[in-house]
């Protein structure tokens, strides 16, 4: 229904935005990957996925045709729905988790919260083939920068991932208290490391 829109960033959150199109806000669920893509006050254009369950409608946003067509494919997926798609693309670059996918890494798979033995071996099984023809760039990460708030906005990311509120709390200031806790700013790793607990 909605391919794309192409507006202000008037709002955002590690894992929502709202976009400006037209005097219209919309609010799109997002990665960590696009997150990183896009600043509030800015232009810009997000391709977009229109997810309905149960009769209620949730639009996903992506930085890029790739990254929404990756998205297409793991929804596609049996057992696997929004959160934890953006979990996944959360937690592992789109060439990164194109790779995992590929060479049948499941443990890399259940890294992720929600994805059990079986999900992860039917996302290997089901979308091997079609990873070789997404074009994703090499599989490296880079570190992506987000803004301040850390605690608020890893909680909220959580929430939007599946996490209870309190859930997510808890977690992430465990994190924050262990000895490998992400360095200060740094809220897609603060993300990262709960989805990895």
């Amino acid at each position: 229904m909605y391919d794309h829109l192409f507006g202000e960033v008037v709002d955002k959150l590690t894992s929502r935005a709202v976009i400006r199109c037209g005097g219209v806000g919309y609010e799109v669920r997002i990665s960590l990957t696009s997150a990183s893509a896009l600043k509030v006050g800015q232009q810009c254009q997000v391709f977009t996925v229109l997810h309905v369950v149960d009769g209620m409608p949730t639009l996903l946003g992506f930085a890029s045709r790739a990254e929404r067509e990756l998205a297409r494919k793991l929804l596609a997926v049996s057992g696997v729905g929004p959160s934890i798609a953006l979990a996944l693309l959360s937690v592992l670059a789109p060439a990164e988790l194109a790779h995992a996918i590929t060479r049948g890494d499941t443990a890399a798979l259940k890294a992720v919260k929600g994805v059990g033995q079986k999900t992860a071996e039917r996302l290997c099984l089901e979308l091997r083939d079609a990873m070789a023809k997404l074009d994703l760039g090499p599989a490296d990460a880079s570190g992506r920068p987000l803004p301040g708030q850390e605690t608020d906005d890893a909680i909220a990311a959580l929430v939007t991932l599946g996490y209870a509120e309190k859930d997510a709390r808890d977690k992430v200031e465990k994190v924050r208290r262990g000895k490998a806790a992400p360095a200060a700013g740094d809220i897609e790793g603060l993300v990262k490391a709960v989805l990895q607990m």
